[in-house]
């Protein structure tokens, strides 16, 4: 393609230079053109023409104020012309005055819904603003436009815009479909209208050049697009070896093109570069083409005459490691260490011994590490291949500590921690040894990084095993540290609070979250923190208050609102407070963007609270929904079940419903009450007898309308000092409650006098 030509054929700009393919900056590239003639039916249109015409003459000359005032009359005497108002608005982006550019782009795109120019400048000022959700609305517009030629400049622009703006956002796939344009318009510029400046330009810009273009139809999948885009790269440099070599044997050995792939890969070799994804990409040509064995041997010769020998060995040696031969593997990290020092190889060393399934060897490993400077960060990947043989994971975890109590045992604070945090992983859940380990840890004076790390976990750890008064003396010894940051003091607090309130300490508790407030003002999640720890310490009103103002401040994250909502009707469910708390729930289950699991805890709350408010059949109907969803959910079939049972209505199918509950946890009470409930109805009530005194079988676990069923039982069995027994915890019971029920306490009463009730049978 002749450079001559191509200029020949580009239309040029008034100041006679070609127009650059790509827009560098919000307001470059103002269009002159008229792109539909204005029809001179009366005079203000004739003045605004007429303006229009001396601004564009004004801009041209370089007297942008006088074209920015010719432009603002040419707007003020025909406000419907799209034309002079988009000049003013590209001119007023060029100027970056931002606010007012926008307004009238705006005001622009709604005059002409085809125009493609004006919502491609703003959004590229929309991605100067970091607004990529608007960007892309306005690119994916201009992409509609009627006016816009697929087979044309303006397209490969947009498209160029668009391809940035998705890998910005991460979203590979829609960038792909940019580049799969960007990519056609540099194999085939005449297609599109491109000279020979702008196709160099498009080529060489990074972020549209055949090497981007390529690795992002990688990441997608389109390989046969990779090939062709670093085809392309290997064509332009003269098959001169480079990165793109490599790259383009990827995407051939992803196309099943090993022979291919292999000669690309061997021409990226020849650089002397050996990047480890190199290496990986040429094992697994080797396996797949059968020839495992020779691997290591062409390895040993790619770590001949090049600077990078040291990764090729380290390489080697994982892949020894791989292959089960530790032995092997241990000589070239051995022999890696001893010819450079390189401390990679240490990690090595402790890959081998987990593959040999040595613990000691294993702590011998990580010592030599640290010594050789090894970060903790570096040793934290190896944490899975010790952990998922739980087995082994128990072992080196036994070694750690049982060398604590020798001292012939070299200890490193570093390597307690790492070990403490083997025992906390899941597969192990070992809190008994994370504790030691923890303790070892900050017994040996560790780093202050290091040392709050681990005090932090080491208090965790005690109040997950409920011991929450040594959990308190931690994270107040934690807090008391000089130069503690502020989001570790904040997240201190708040374990601090939780662990004071298991121990009955609310005004302590309450002290340390307000003081977490005040490093984080009103956030909702310490927020909530509060208005619990106050409804625990029955502070109902300044918990009240406390949960409406997270509601408020929460109103940007439905999660956290959600959660705020829920408590709060919780509190007016425990103060008996109904209408208060359906109205909560009901506002939970109107807000959008919230979980499925916030709208199933709303519901079944709201239904519980029509039953208590005496709403039956409103409780009856949100229940049966959720029961028309989720029909498998133990909750919803217990509750449910036990609404009908209460009912004395529809009761073999509230046995199953309620069994269903009881068989997922058989040492629930609450389920078991249902259960015992509905026996009850049904008359069997040996059946209820059983499951009841299951249900009271806790003596730290008493319910008063359990006791109270029990008690009906008992009475309709003819026990009948058992049930006056029964009934009178459940009198007292509910009376030492927080929000005593009186009509409870009435049928409780009544029960209690047995010549004005002989039946017991509990009034619905």
């Amino acid at each position: 393609m002749a450079q001559e030509a191509d200029a020949a054929e580009t239309p040029k700009q008034q100041d006679g230079s070609s127009k650059p393919l790509l827009p560098r900056q919000p307001g470059d590239d103002v269009t002159t053109e008229l792109t539909d003639p204005i029809t001179v039916s009366d005079e203000k249109k004739t003045e605004s023409l007429a303006a229009y015409m001396e601004g564009i003459a004004a801009q041209k000359n370089g007297q942008l104020d006088d074209a920015l005032k010719a432009f603002r009359r040419a707007v003020e005497a025909d406000p419907t012309a799209a034309e002079p108002v988009r000049a003013h608005a590209l001119l007023l982006m060029r100027l970056g005055r931002t606010r007012q550019a926008v307004e009238e782009a705006q005001k622009a795109i709604e005059l002409d819904p085809d125009d493609f120019e004006t919502r491609i400048q703003l959004a590229v000022l929309m991605l100067t603003r970091r607004d990529p959700a608007a960007a892309a609305r306005l690119i994916e517009e201009a992409l509609g436009s009627a006016r816009l030629s697929r087979a044309s400049r303006e397209f490969v622009s947009i498209h160029a815009v668009r391809g940035r703006l998705y890998i910005q956002v991460g979203d590979a796939s829609k960038a792909a479909e940019s580049y799969s344009v960007l990519l056609d318009a540099l194999e085939r510029p005449e297609d599109f209208g491109l000279d020979f400046r702008e196709h160099q330009k498009l080529m060489t810009d990074r972020a549209t050049g055949y090497d981007t273009i390529g690795k992002v139809m990688l990441e997608v999948g389109r390989n046969d697009k990779a090939v062709q885009a670093f085809s392309a790269l290997v064509r332009i440099n003269e098959d001169r070896p480079g990165d793109y070599h490599y790259w383009q044997a990827l995407a051939q050995y992803r196309l099943d093109d090993l022979e291919a792939s292999e000669k690309n890969l061997n021409r990226y070799f020849e650089t002397n570069d050996r990047s480890r994804e190199s290496l990986r990409l040429l094992s697994d040509l080797y396996r797949a083409s059968s020839r495992s064995a020779d691997v290591i041997p062409r390895l040993e010769q790619l770590a001949e005459n090049t600077n990078d020998a040291g990764a090729v060995k380290l390489f080697m040696g994982d892949l020894l490691v791989e292959k089960g031969d530790a032995d092997a593997a241990a000589k070239v990290y051995q022999g890696v260490i001893d010819q450079t020092g390189d401390a990679d190889a240490w990690l090595g060393l402790i890959r081998v011994a987990i593959v040999k399934r040595d613990p000691a060897e294993l702590q011998l490993s990580v010592l030599k590490a640290l010594r050789a400077r090894i970060q903790i960060a570096e040793l934290l990947p190896l944490r899975p291949l010790i952990t998922n043989d739980p087995e082994f994971g128990r072992q080196v975890l036994t070694t750690a500590v049982e060398s604590l109590k020798d001292d012939t045992v070299e200890q490193n604070p570093v390597a307690t921690f790492f070990y403490s945090q083997l025992a906390g992983a899941d597969y192990l859940d070992l809190p008994e040894l994370e504790g030691i380990l923890l303790q070892a840890t900050l017994d040996q004076n560790p780093t202050p990084d290091v040392g709050i790390e681990a005090m932090g976990r080491l208090g965790l750890n005690q109040y997950m095993q409920e011991n929450y008064q040594d959990a308190v003396t931690t994270f107040r010894r934690l807090l008391s540290i000089p130069g503690l940051p502020d989001n570790e003091q904040v997240i201190t607090l708040y374990r601090l609070s939780a662990a004071e309130a298991e121990n009955q300490n609310f005004e302590e508790a309450i002290a340390a979250i307000e003081t977490a407030l005040k490093l984080r003002p009103q956030n909702p999640q310490l927020m909530y923190q509060l208005g619990l720890i106050q409804l625990q310490a029955k502070k109902y009103d300044d918990s009240e208050e406390t949960l409406k103002a997270a509601i408020k401040v929460s109103e940007s994250d439905p999660r956290l609102e959600g959660q705020n909502r829920i408590l709060l009707g919780g509190l007016y469910s425990q103060l008996g407070r109904w209408d208060d708390a359906i109205a909560v729930y009901q506002g939970l289950l109107e807000m959008p963007g919230i979980t499925e699991e916030l709208v199933r805890r709303g519901r079944m709350a709201l239904s519980n609270a029509f039953v208590q408010k005496g709403d039956l059949v409103n409780g009856e109907k949100i229940l049966e929904e959720v029961y028309a969803e989720t029909p498998d959910d133990p909750g919803v079939n217990n509750d449910l079940g036990y609404l009908y049972a209460d009912q004395n209505k529809n009761l073999e199918q509230a046995e199953k419903m309620v069994r269903i509950a009881v068989d997922a946890e058989p040492d629930n009470p609450a389920y078991l009450d249902s259960l015992g409930w509905v026996l009850y109805r049904l008359g069997r009530y040996d059946e209820a007898l059983q499951a009841l005194k299951k249900a009271t079988g806790d003596p730290d676990y008493r319910d008063s309308t359990i006791l109270e069923h029990l008690g009906d039982v008992q009475k309709a069995l003819k026990q009948d000092d058992d049930a006056r027994r029964s009934w009178q915890e459940a009198q007292d019971i509910e009376k030492a409650s927080k929000a005593p029920d009186d009509t409870i306490l009435k049928r409780l009463k009544t029960k209690l006098a047995p010549a004005e009730d002989p039946a017991g049978d509990s009034v619905p």
